[in-house]
């Protein structure tokens, strides 16, 4: 479960805090949770590191980006894309 805005939040009064006090430990950036390796990565890693254990009825297929479809026509564009998914 990943921490949201409002979990890390704390609303501390201006006077409470003295001059010379620093507040340590801030949050990390949010950038760090995009760079971290999304499930479709970890397992692609594992079929590219024992292929020999990997199930043969288990494919990975990557999500399409908008950019592959630009060039497509809008009226073939909704075809082509059920075309592309596995039922």
């Amino acid at each position: 479960m990943r921490a949201t805005a409002t979990r890390l939040v704390r609303v501390i009064p201006r006077s409470v805090l003295k001059a010379d006090q620093k507040v340590y430990n801030p949050p990390y950036p949010q950038t760090r949770d995009r760079t971290r390796p999304t499930l479709m990565d970890a397992l692609m890693m594992d079929r590219d590191r024992q292929p020999e254990l990997w199930p043969l009825n288990l494919r990975l297929e990557p999500q399409l980006k908008k950019e592959v479809f630009k060039e497509v026509k809008p009226s073939f564009r909704s075809a082509l894309k059920k075309m592309t998914k596995e039922r």
